[in-house]
């Protein structure tokens, strides 16, 4: 492999000349003398065949290819130091990776916000964030793919070794198109008539635990999809009936897009759950965070310290 004279003391200089406007005010905040600068930048240029800066005029500007160096080399720089910083905290006990499993009943969106504010306290942590339904939410943390999961307490495996909290109470409504047929009978329809319809139910994603199905479950004239989100548009097109999540069709219910029929509405918590045992940095701070509104429940679920949590 040939030898590559662009060195970090190279990126160095020429971020300090461009900085400070000269070689011997950027010699002075480098501490060296001006020659070493000048050494340092004509062996480079004599090594690449280029020149780095145009000595023409009264005084030296960096060229297109010195420029090049100049912006490029900037960021190789600030990668260097935050690579140093993100060393020195997973020294300290901070975990490299943070994994979300999040079921598809919650907008996976609705979690941006946290993980930004996260990501901007934390930089040097990766994130990965999952979807999955019903029990295959669970399944990456029961086989330690998964840090966090963010689910439902009706489709909790109920195994030990986990911790959870509440995040806040979600409720389930039927509802059905404006122009579906039962539309016109929302205070009066019957079991009968809603069987006469395709009910549209989310497929549980588990590859391991024994697979769940809520909701209305009595229908045989079944339509399955793979998200809420699919199931929420195959409803609002009027495909099929079923019960969604309020917290994500207020606005459709607002404007009258999907209406709700008199059947019992039913709710059951939302649930954060994480493995037994002190909580990294990281994981403890996501605790410490997370509320139902970055789920889109609203802002009634206060976030819980970790350390109060039993």
């Amino acid at each position: 492999m040939p030898h590559n004279p662009i060195t970090l003391d190279l990126l160095k200089v020429l971020d300090a000349i461009d900085q400070r406007g000269s070689f011997a005010a950027a010699a002075q905040a480098l501490h060296k003398v001006p020659s070493a600068l000048t050494y340092t930048i004509q062996k480079v240029e004599q090594d690449l065949g280029l020149k780095l800066f145009d000595r023409s005029g009264h005084r030296a500007k960096l060229t297109a290819a010195g420029n090049l160096l100049l912006v490029e080399g900037r960021l190789i720089l600030r990668d260097i130091e935050n690579l140093a910083y993100s060393a020195q905290q997973i020294a300290n006990g901070w975990e490299p990776v943070i994994t979300l499993s999040i079921d598809t009943l919650y907008s996976s969106s609705a979690l941006f916000s946290l993980i930004q504010r996260f990501n901007q306290v934390h930089p040097f942590i990766k994130v990965n964030l999952l979807t999955g339904a019903l029990s295959g939410t669970w399944e990456p943390l029961l086989n330690r793919k998964a840090d966090l999961v963010i689910a439902n307490d009706h489709s909790d495996p109920k195994q030990e070794g986990f911790d959870s909290r509440t995040l806040g109470a979600v409720t389930m409504m039927f509802v059905v198109n404006r122009d579906h047929p039962l539309a016109g009978d929302a205070c009066s329809v019957t079991e009968a008539m809603i069987d006469e319809y395709p009910v549209i139910v989310v497929r549980d994603s588990s590859l391991l635990l024994a697979p769940m199905t809520v909701g209305w479950t009595r229908q045989t004239k079944v339509i399955t999809v793979s998200s809420m989100a699919e199931k929420i548009a195959a409803q609002k097109t009027g495909l099929g009936v079923g019960f969604l999540p309020k917290h994500r069709i207020e606005a459709e219910l607002l404007s009258g897009e999907l209406i709700a029929l008199k059947i019992n509405d039913h709710a059951f918590d939302a649930k954060v759950a994480w493995r037994k045992g002190t909580p990294g940095p990281a994981l403890q701070w996501l605790l410490n965070e997370l509320t139902g509104a970055d789920i889109g429940l609203g802002d009634d679920a206060a976030p819980t310290p970790l350390a109060s949590i039993e």
